[in-house]
């Protein structure tokens, strides 16, 4: 009796009590739910790449940067390694060259492998025939408003590097 009369006469305290405890009960449960999510988005691409090779370093930053094109840029090592992996038949080598940028999208310098790889077809327009000639993304295409036969300059690595390098 006495406490459903301290329950009314308190009610604020009584629902912040409920509301702390309610956070407390559910926040591990949603914590893990966002996790194991986010778990199985990272691991979905890596379980389809089954070697990275990359010079010394970070083998975090070297993975980022593959699978993601995110992250720091790893050293750079020579073409002579990719040709090393497939004399040796240890794998399709895919060589991979990810620095530069374009309205915050990264450019990925590949081989037509990446695209029988990665099962990726071309949708609108034709695939890649001459140098400096892209395959934009999907998601890429929509966030810029860019279609086949557009252009696209690359953004400058620094501010006061207006004429850039060319990727």
């Amino acid at each position: 009796m006495f406490e459903s009369l301290y329950i009314a006469y308190n009610r604020i305290k009584t629902l912040v009590l409920v509301a702390c405890v309610t956070l407390i009960a559910f926040l591990p449960l949603s914590l893990n739910l966002l996790l194991d999510e986010s778990e199985r988005q990272l691991m979905s691409r890596a379980a389809n790449t089954p070697l990275v090779i990359g010079a010394k370093g970070s083998s975090l930053d070297l993975v980022m940067n593959t699978l993601y094109f995110d992250d720091d840029v790893p050293e750079l090592i020579a073409m002579d390694a990719s040709e090393r992996v497939e004399t040796a038949a240890l794998a399709l080598p895919i060589p991979m060259y990810v620095r530069f940028e374009a309205r915050g999208n990264p450019i990925v310098g590949t081989t037509l492998d990446y695209f029988d790889f990665r099962g990726l077809k071309i949708t609108k327009g034709r695939q890649m025939a001459v140098l400096g000639e892209c395959v934009l993304g999907a998601k890429a295409a929509e966030r810029l408003g860019l279609g086949p036969g557009d252009s696209l300059v690359s953004s400058p690595e620094s501010l006061f590097d207006l004429a850039g390098v060319y990727p």
